[in-house]
Order: structure tokens, then C-alpha cells, then sequence
């Protein structure tokens, strides 16, 4: 559970910076409509919010929970206030569980009306991806109300409230930044591998339904410049897999500078050298203790060697798949393709063993 408990800290942690930005913006800004997300920046933070009420009230086991509808206008004081209200009585709960609390499966029936049987762990671990998947639209809508998004990837969320000592040097590097970086160590979270590797999985198969997708598309419309991310389709799908291979050879062989395939790489080809970085990927977890994800990795970020734990490392590379993944489907939809369902979810129903 505690793997679990730390996806929710930063999930926390990253929903209190993008309400302090919507608190500063006009009711034009946070209604203008956008082609992303739930149409709006108001609308994308309310689902954020409702996916996470909805959720807890099955874990609670309430009788037949309901989808809570946006109201127009509402503040975004009064959102904050309910929002944290749910996160508390989450964070109630998940004290209340023993330590393979996450087992417990809990029966609901979902707004479509399907009945579905889920262990707590893999709802959690939805839900806390669901948030990365959406704060990824939030952060372009800020960019279009011209507000410079704050960072709000895992690593960010270690660079303010770090668990390994950095020199002061370091700290006044990631303060300049923009990063409110601790002067002490926080407690690590014990890390395990069994989440990691299933999140992993299910990273590795929503890669796989994008690129597919992405395949039939002509090189004209997967080198379309677009105003998100790293620009392009092709340029998103490159970006996932270089991570990949940059965080694995920081792990195997030492920090080293960001390497990336070239821009005219085929999708087939992609194909094929993901599989390849994700079954080094993997053989090296095999051979991983959860005790192991505790020891520190060093990383040249912005030409600064920082250093995480091993398995904060992990959790980040996951979100960071499941972030860009959202700006590739958003870009997609743009070009008229097929976008399909990515959530944690869905792949748990059909594909987890």
C-alpha cells in the first residue's frame, strides 16, 4: 500500500499547484473552451475532483455512488475546499487498512451500468493515474490563459520534498528553478515491486493502442506541429521511449545525457526498439529486491546531477508515459483519428492476470 499512498501524495501535492494557478484566473479564462480534456480548465479540474469522490464513495461501499455534474461558476475556493475534504476522508480510509488491505475486493456498478468485482489496490492505482492523465490537459489550457504551467511530474513532487541529501549547491539550483526544495530529507516511501510492475505493464500495453493508431497515419499528419508537449505525434511516441532507455541506462550504467532516436524514425521501427528498451527494462526489475528500489540513482537533469531513490525513478517514468500518452490522444482526436481508451481500468478488466 505504501507505493500507493505515494502516488496519492504527489497526486495531492500536484492538484494543490494547479489550484493556486485556476485561483488567479478570470471566469473567461478558466470557461474558455478548449479542444482538450472536458472542454474548459473549470471542467477538467471538477472531473479531476468527481473521478475522486465518485471512487472513494465506492471503496466506502455507499449505495449506488453517482457521477457529480459541474456547476457553472463554481469558485474555485469552494472546489479546492471539497476536493481536499475527499482527499482526507481517502487518507482516513487508507490508514483504517492493514497492510494487504489492497487485496480487498470491492463489487460496484459503474454509470454505465456494468457490475464489476475489483481488488482496492488497482482502483487506487486508477485513480491516481486518471489524475496524471488529466492534469496533462490542465497544464496545456494554462499554457493557452498565459500562465507558465508549473512542473508537476513525480520528480518534481522529490525535487520540493527530496528523501536523499543533496548539497547546497543542488538545493540553490532546484530553488532557482522554481522548486520550494526542503532543507531535510523526507521519510522514503517503501517502495514494492509488484505495484511497479504492473504499472509498467499496463504502460507498456496503452503505448502499444497509441502507436498502433498512430501507424496508419501518413507522415504529414504525424509530423502536424502542435501547440502541447514536445510538438508533434511522432516527436510524443519518440519522447516515451527515450525516457525509457535514459532512465535504464541511468540505472545500469551511470547519469548520461539524453538520447534520443532520430525524428525520422518509422512507427514500425518504434515498435520494435520500445520492446526492446522495455524487455531490458524488465529483465532488470527481475532481478530487483524491494529493498534495492530504496538505493539512490543519479541523473544529469538541466545539466544538474540530481539524485531519487531507485523507485521514485520507477513511479516517475510511469507517470511520465501516462502524461504524454494524454497529449498524443488529444492530438489524435485533432487529426481525426480513432483515440482509443487508455485507462488503467480497462486494461486491469481485460488484460491483468
Amino acid at each position: 500500500m505504501d507505493t500507493l499512498r505515494e502516488l496519492f501524495a504527489h497526486n495531492d501535492w500536484a492538484r494543490d499547484k494547479l489550484l493556486g494557478l485556476a485561483a488567479g484566473l478570470s471566469d473567461e479564462q478558466l470557461d474558455r473552451p478548449l479542444e482538450m480534456g472536458k472542454g474548459s480548465l473549470r471542467s477538467t479540474l471538477h472531473h479531476l475532483w468527481a473521478a475522486e469522490r465518485i471512487w472513494l464513495d465506492r471503496w466506502l461501499e455507499k449505495p449506488q455512488p453517482k457521477f457529480i455534474e459541474p456547476e457553472p461558476g463554481l469558485p474555485i475556493a469552494a472546489l479546492a475546499e471539497r476536493w481536499r475534504t475527499t482527499a482526507g476522508e481517502r487518507e482516513a480510509l487508507l490508514e483504517r487498512l492493514d497492510p494487504d488491505g489492497g487485496g480487498r475486493r470491492i463489487t460496484f456498478t459503474n454509470t454505465k451500468g456494468e457490475t464489476y468485482t475489483f481488488p482496492l489496490g488497482d482502483m487506487l492505482l486508477h485513480v491516481s493515474n486518471h489524475g496524471v492523465h488529466h492534469r496533462a490537459q490542465a497544464l496545456n489550457m494554462l499554457r493557452h490563459c498565459a500562465v507558465k504551467p508549473p512542473g508537476l511530474d513525480y520528480l518534481f513532487f522529490r525535487l520540493e520534498q527530496p528523501t536523499v541529501e543533496y548539497e547546497t549547491a543542488a538545493r540553490e539550483q532546484v530553488r532557482a528553478w522554481g522548486f520550494a526544495m526542503s532543507e531535510r530529507p523526507a521519510p522514503p516511501a517503501r517502495f514494492d515491486l509488484d505495484t511497479m510492475g504492473e504499472y509498467f505493464r499496463y504502460g507498456d500495453w496503452a503505448f502499444e493502442c497509441v502507436r498502433s493508431v498512430a501507424e496508419r497515419l501518413g507522415d504529414e499528419q504525424l509530423d502536424q506541429r502542435f501547440e502541447m508537449g514536445v510538438g508533434t505525434l511522432r516527436r510524443t511516441l519518440l519522447h516515451i521511449r527515450d525516457a525509457e532507455q535514459w532512465w535504464y541506462d541511468n540505472w545500469t550504467a551511470g547519469p548520461r545525457p539524453f538520447a534520443k532516436l532520430p525524428e525520422t524514425t518509422s512507427l514500425a521501427e518504434l515498435k520494435q526498439r520500445f520492446a526492446e528498451t522495455a524487455t531490458a527494462r524488465n529483465r532488470y526489475l527481475d532481478g530487483l529486491s524491494d529493498e534495492q528500489l530504496q538505493r539512490a540513482v543519479a541523473a544529469e537533469i538541466r545539466g544538474t546531477r540530481l539524485s531519487f531513490r531507485l523507485g521514485e525513478s520507477l513511479l516517475q517514468l510511469c507517470g511520465h508515459g501516462t502524461h504524454h500518452r494524454a497529449q498524443a490522444l488529444n492530438m489524435l482526436r485533432r487529426l481525426g483519428a480513432e483515440t482509443p481508451g487508455l485507462d488503467y481500468i480497462l486494461w486491469f478488466r481485460d488484460h491483468a492476470k
